[in-house]
């Protein structure tokens, strides 16, 4: 099947035409507005003063940014009501207009495919996860159909399109070092016809890395230095500091799944389905839990003796970069992860005699599987026009 003559034409799909409003104009910010920007989404309601003393820039400067704001409906200022005895003006904060715009995100794997519309602040709007069936034409046509539904009902232009992809991504968005069981997937092919029919850019990267950013970026979040490790058909990395993604010289920093060698036990989820003799496509999240829930001692067996084999490599993520968060997240239900974590040491590379660096807090990631992967990829395009952060485009 040819999709693009059977279900395009120019900039319709299904006879339906993506409207002008809905499509973001240009938006240029200088550098220290993506600064205020990625403060302000990142310390809501702070006073203007906060935030120049924090960024170390004049008020002028700031009072300018804040017009610019204003004019494209970027940021809302209050000013604080006056408390009792309180002398001159009252503060004036600031917030992000979260509805000011949209972004997709996707996730693709070889069974679900979960696609999401988020606001600025990452919370989800509109959710879609639809089963895949059938040749690689099909599968195309099915995401192809649900982003166009989520284009048609946003009312407030969408940004861009993000994609959490198994694999590396290099600088230039080619792909290397597809998860196997991933690697047939038309990644490449669903990018381009996104790009090509809703006129709008599409950015992709590592999973992992899209969670380690969306963590690194909650509103209210006071981690400095993030580390994220997912357990998912294989095993990824990814690093943070400062909100800024830890991409190393090659784009392939936090590749933490070097250090669990995959010629012995790894905690994911090919490991497990081999460690209980059922298939990859038996693991989904019910299964799991079940099984947690008959206390089945397999399964128990295999948290403990994997969430141990966790403590070499993530105490030596300490030691190099001595994060104050560390994250544990992937494909498998909460509750394992969890007993995961209470299985952990990350004091195994302590020496007698010399002062133990810091540890950091150990908690498991707040979003989970395909349709966290989705919301975290939504983050992309934000951050690349938005937040001034340089992120990888697809095509």
């Amino acid at each position: 099947m040819n999709i693009t003559s059977s279900f395009f034409v120019g900039s319709q799909y299904r006879g339906v035409t993506l409207t002008k409003h809905l499509r973001p104009e240009g938006i240029r910010l200088t550098d220290v507005e993506f600064a205020v920007l990625r403060h302000i989404r990142r310390y809501p309601g702070q006073s203007r003063t906060q935030i120049a003393r924090h960024l170390g820039v004049s008020k002028s400067l700031l009072t300018k940014a804040a017009g610019n704001f204003r004019a494209i409906g970027l940021v809302r200022e209050e000013r604080s009501v006056p408390q009792s005895g309180e002398r001159g003006q009252p503060a004036v904060r600031m917030w992000l207009m979260k509805d000011a715009y949209h972004t997709i995100g996707i996730h693709l794997s070889g069974t679900q495919y979960s696609l999401v519309r988020t606001d600025l602040d990452g919370n989800v709007v509109e959710v879609r996860l639809p089963s895949i069936e059938g040749e690689i034409d099909a599968i195309v046509e099915t995401i192809l159909h649900n982003v166009r539904d989520l284009l048609e009902t946003s009312q407030v232009p969408v940004l861009g399109i993000g994609m959490a992809i198994p694999a590396i991504v290099n600088e230039d968005g080619a792909l290397f070092e597809v998860t196997p069981t991933q690697a047939k997937l038309p990644f490449q092919r669903l990018a381009n016809a996104m790009t090509d029919h809703f006129d709008l850019p599409v950015y992709w990267d590592n999973g992992a890395y899209c969670i380690a950013s969306f963590e690194a970026q909650r509103s209210g979040t006071s981690s400095k230095c993030l580390f994220y490790i997912t357990l998912d058909f294989g095993i990824g990395g990814g690093a943070v500091y400062e909100s800024r993604l830890l991409r190393g010289g090659f784009n392939q920093a936090a590749n933490i799944g070097a250090l669990l060698p995959e010629t012995g036990p790894r905690p994911n989820l090919v490991d497990l389905a081999h460690y209980l003799d059922v298939s990859l496509e038996v693991l989904n999240e019910p299964y799991l839990t079940g099984l947690l829930k008959q206390n089945d001692r397999k399964l128990g067996d295999w948290i403990c003796e994997r969430g141990r084999l966790l403590s070499s490599p993530l105490a030596s993520v300490v030691q190099l970069i001595n994060p104050d968060t560390i994250i544990l997240g992937g494909f498998f239900p909460r509750e394992i992860l969890e007993l995961m974590l209470a299985q952990i040491d990350l004091g195994i590379l302590d020496t007698e005699g010399r002062k133990p660096l810091t540890k950091p807090d150990l908690r498991v990631a707040t979003l989970l599987g395909s349709s966290g992967l989705a919301q975290a990829s939504a983050l992309l395009p934000i951050s690349a026009r938005l937040l001034g952060q340089r992120m990888i485009s697809a095509c």
